[in-house]
């Protein structure tokens, strides 16, 4: 586990020479320069965790793109002097030393958020902000973790991965360099090597991973399964459970908040359990705010989010409070009228979005059940929007309900695995159907 070698700086002791012995000679290339902000972008794990340990001991800043194309990069040109390497340095026999990492705790990472309406914004970390959250995340699960190496289906580019692939692992001595997972063969292939594993996916992944019933055996060898990065449908830790499987792990937060609570779904209990070191606060509009050695200051942060809570340590996710939006001057949820569609039985999830052209009004992204595909083959669109919009006036008044549909086989994601408004409004611009 990492630890203080004194108050400003940090030192993490390890059993893997050879990462140690690449950072160290990642580190003598980085010290013959004198650029502070160096891009780092690297699909490889193991690579990409080497890079990123040598700019963090050289006391430089890692700028991670959630992605490598020509846009995202020319985006973030102002934001950096220098580019990390894309392979591993050569390890010298003559310059071997200790098996520690170290650097200093102020030293900052910049990361950036998904962007709901297309344009990232730059969020700034503290490698002691990152390293408390580890330690966050060792005391929550670390019992049950021993020595289980790190399985995953999402990208080390965004907080999410960062912490769960590489920074949790390697801060606790465990295996980190697998392979990330595509598909659900491949998951299946690494269980049977009968190896104590965990595996960090999100809800939209999760979503797709259907025949479950293979990785209940042997039993022991699937420590958890974590979620982050958006809801998980209802649907998932059911499937879960029925193959005999432990629920997803749902972790809460953001990249500006780092972890906030986490709920195991073996029932449909919905409560958040917090982090310890969390505390929050509700306005009178039931608005979240938190206050966390995961942030910055001591200050509190109020977030977008609505939450009932239900004691000291527990609460409901409500909605997000930038999710009611007005239609024709009447407030609608866009969650509450997902939510709605989503129980009719042709429909396994609904997606709203705002289109803004001649004026306001909505767009709904249905992914539909095996029932809702027959149907809208034999009885096509017209009659399957009639339908939605039928069920939906259940609830809504006409006026605010969605005016254009598209129905996809699955939803476009990011390079976090989420859903973006800029992704949505795109099918209805393209007019397509994946």
């Amino acid at each position: 586990m990492w630890s203080k070698s004194d108050s400003n700086n940090w030192q993490i002791s390890l059993s893997q020479q050879q990462f140690i012995d690449h950072c160290n000679a990642a580190r003598r290339i980085i010290a013959t320069s004198d650029s502070q902000r160096w891009l780092l972008f690297n699909e490889d794990r193991y690579t990409f965790a080497v890079w990123l340990f040598a700019l963090l001991g050289e006391h430089r800043t890692p700028v991670l793109p959630q992605n490598a194309q020509p846009e995202t990069l020319s985006f973030l040109a102002d934001h950096v002097d220098a580019h990390a390497p894309t392979q591993l340095p050569d390890i010298d026999p003559r310059q071997l030393t200790a098996a520690s990492l170290t650097g200093r705790l102020d030293t900052r990472i910049t990361l950036f958020t998904s962007g709901s309406s297309g344009q990232p914004q730059a969020i700034h970390k503290s490698i002691a902000q990152l390293l408390h959250e580890v330690h966050t995340l060792e005391q929550a699960f670390g019992a049950h973790l021993g020595d289980a190496e790190v399985l995953s289906s999402v990208t080390h580019q965004h907080i999410y991965g960062l912490l769960f692939t590489v920074l949790w692992p390697i801060c606790c001595n465990r295996r980190f360099g697998s392979p990330p997972v595509q598909h659900l063969e491949q998951w299946h292939g690494f269980h049977q090597h009968d190896r104590r594993y965990y595996f960090v996916s999100s809800p939209a992944h999760l979503q797709r991973y259907e025949a479950l019933a293979p990785l209940a055996e042997p039993s022991a060898s699937l420590r958890y399964v974590f979620s982050s990065g958006g809801p998980l449908a209802a649907a998932v830790p059911e499937r879960f459970v029925a193959a005999q499987l432990a629920a997803p792990v749902e972790v809460y937060g953001s990249t500006e908040t780092g972890g906030i609570a986490w709920r195991q779904r073996h029932n449909r209990a919905t409560a958040f359990t917090l982090f310890a070191g969390v505390d929050i606060a509700l306005s009178a509009e039931q608005r979240l705010s938190v206050r966390s050695p995961h942030l910055p200051d001591t200050n509190w942060f109020t977030t977008e989010d609505r939450v009932q809570q239900l004691d000291a340590h527990h609460f409901e996710l409500l909605g997000r409070m930038d999710r009611i939006v007005k239609i024709a001057e009447k407030r609608v949820s866009l969650t509450e009228l997902e939510q709605f569609c989503a129980a009719h039985p042709w429909v396994a999830q609904a997606r709203c979005c705002i289109l803004s052209e001649p004026k306001s009004t909505l767009g709904l992204v249905v992914v539909l059940t095996e029932q809702g595909q027959q149907m809208l083959a034999h009885e096509g669109r017209l009659t399957l929007r009639k339908a939605l919009r039928e069920h939906l006036q259940r609830r809504f008044e006409k006026v605010v309900l969605p005016r254009k549909y598209r129905y996809v086989s699955h939803y476009p994601l990011n390079a976090a695995g989420k859903i973006t408004q800029a992704a949505l409004q795109q099918l209805f611009i393209e007019n397509v159907s994946l």
